[in-house]
């Protein structure tokens, strides 16, 4: 295993450890939206189940906190 395989390996176990901290965070029932509330595309099932009462693609999402940042400073 070289050094890139290794580092993947790591960045993709700290991708699963953050996901699975996010899910712990919450208990109840999931309300899930199919269809982003911004653009209204279909917002992927792995999106879903990965993100807990999930609003936005992945698009839409990554906008609002580019403009949240921006609004911040």
């Amino acid at each position: 295993m070289d050094a890139v395989d290794h580092a993947q390996r790591l960045a993709e176990q700290d991708l699963q450890r953050a996901l699975d901290t996010n899910k712990a965070k919450f208990v109840g029932q999931d309300v899930d939206f199919m269809h982003c509330l911004e653009c209204g595309v279909e917002i992927p099932k792995a999106r879903r189940e990965a993100i807990h009462c999930c609003k936005y693609c992945v698009d839409c999402q990554e906008l609002i906190e580019h403009k949240a940042k921006h609004y911040r400073k």
